[in-house]
């Protein structure tokens, strides 16, 4: 592994894998949601697709035959916090493959038309998502969760946000955002080392330094309940806590409880929710991780007749887990955890995604051997003393999404009311 930065603060890494064929070139930019107000809201994930529209000397076609005709794959995403743009290709096509990229992202056209066309297709993502009650559930719990900071804001924006971009602002947006400190640029797999260094340096090394300040943004927990009616079959229902950022010490031993929790079929939840009682299909336990925060969510789907007896087993589940968790539970918990991040990391594209968003959001790689070491060091105790320390039901927050029942019934429901 290397790493260099070129004097305008842009971080290159290569990951050299000369018994491959192929290499995958990435870009993160740190910028996304969080970044953005209340009028530029969605304006990182427009970015994202609004390069793809064309640069200065290559329209649309240009860039979608290019990448055809050398027979590469070309994707990107937005989340709250970055940016994220690659392609994979061939090892002795990789550096055209490159230039096609970072020509889109340093030089995008945006032309007024394409702006336009492309504002309805925006839309029509935000329709797609709107249709899915797992979608909402997810946004509207982050609403609530987040609310009065950038991190209650959609990804895809609103569409009074979307409908009113315009080149200008575009144009603006990146220039405070798309430089040298706030972007990092990855090679991994076989490919030329020389060809490729001169590429990146040839489009990235004349970006400024310095663009929007990097804020300290808050993180607030909100407790409460926040309902949505919709038309479906089944209500969608997220419990969730205060949790950690990605960078807190309790990370781990959070993990561990997630694992014990709620991931996997001899998890606690799907033992006595799914396997004993049979009120849902599926019940998760996950973490929500940004840089200075997140919360601890279970999610389920369930009928609104199981609604009621799912939710009070598993508040039950969780006020009784410091309490009743097991030496053999941190093991299987610990081992199912080192387990999903070894087999996960035999897909190249995994391990390159990691290296690429904790260098950026970090500052710094985390070698697998690391995480590793930190989860077989969890204790029992550790274990013990998280749980007590976060599953704490007086913050508790509740969404649900779909035939909902009264906020009173709720309330009655998760204070423990007629047990």
């Amino acid at each position: 592994m290397n790493l260099i930065t070129l004097s305008n603060g842009l971080r290159i890494f290569t990951d050299k894998r000369d018994d491959l064929r192929s290499a995958t070139v990435g870009v993160w930019v740190y910028t996304g949601s969080r970044n953005e107000t209340p009028e530029t809201s969605g304006i990182s994930h427009f970015i994202e697709h609004i390069v793809f529209k064309g640069s200065e000397k290559r329209s649309a076609f240009d860039i979608a035959e290019g990448m055809d005709e050398i027979g590469a794959h070309v994707n990107a995403y937005t989340t709250k916090e970055y940016t994220f743009f690659y392609v994979k290709a061939l090892d002795y096509q990789i550096v055209k493959a490159a230039d096609i990229l970072f020509d889109m992202i340093k030089n995008p056209r945006l032309d007024p038309k394409d702006i336009e066309t492309e504002k309805g297709v925006v839309l029509e993502e935000i329709n797609m998502c709107e249709d899915d009650p797992g979608d909402v559930v997810y946004e509207v719990n982050e609403g609530a969760l987040f609310e009065g900071t950038t991190l209650s804001m959609k990804i895809l924006g609103e569409r009074e946000t979307v409908g009113a971009y315009c080149a200008r602002e575009i144009r603006q947006y990146m220039k405070s955002n798309y430089c040298g400190e706030r972007i990092v640029v990855g090679i991994s797999g076989k490919f030329p080392q020389e060809e490729m260094m001169e590429k990146i340096g040839e489009y990235f090394s004349v970006l400024p330094e310095k663009g929007a300040e990097n804020k300290t943004y808050e993180v607030p927990f909100n407790k409460g309940i926040t309902l949505k009616n919709m038309p479906t079959e089944q209500t969608h229902i997220m419990l969730c806590l205060p949790g950690v950022g990605i960078e807190h010490e309790d990370l781990y031993p959070l993990q561990v409880c997630m694992f014990i929790l709620g991931t996997g079929t001899s998890s606690l939840l799907n033992q006595r929710i799914r396997e004993q009682l049979g009120l849902c299909y599926s019940i998760d336990s996950w973490l929500g991780r940004y840089m200075g925060g997140g919360y601890i969510a279970v999610s389920m789907s369930l009928s609104p007749a199981s609604e009621e007896r799912a939710i009070r087993e598993a508040l039950k589940i969780l006020r009784e887990f410091s309490l009743t968790v097991t030496q053999r539970q941190v093991d299987i918990a610990k081992e199912k955890l080192i387990s999903s991040l070894i087999m996960s990391r035999e897909q190249p594209q995994s391990k390159f995604s990691s290296m690429g968003y904790n260098l950026l959001m970090l500052g710094r790689f985390i070698e697998d051997d690391e995480i590793i070491s930190s989860i077989k060091g969890i204790t029992l105790d550790d274990v013990i003393k998280a749980s007590g320390k976060y599953f704490d039901l007086s913050r508790l927050s509740f969404t649900a999404v779909g035939k909902v029942r009264s906020e009173n019934d709720y309330k009655k429901i998760l204070e423990g009311e007629n047990q």
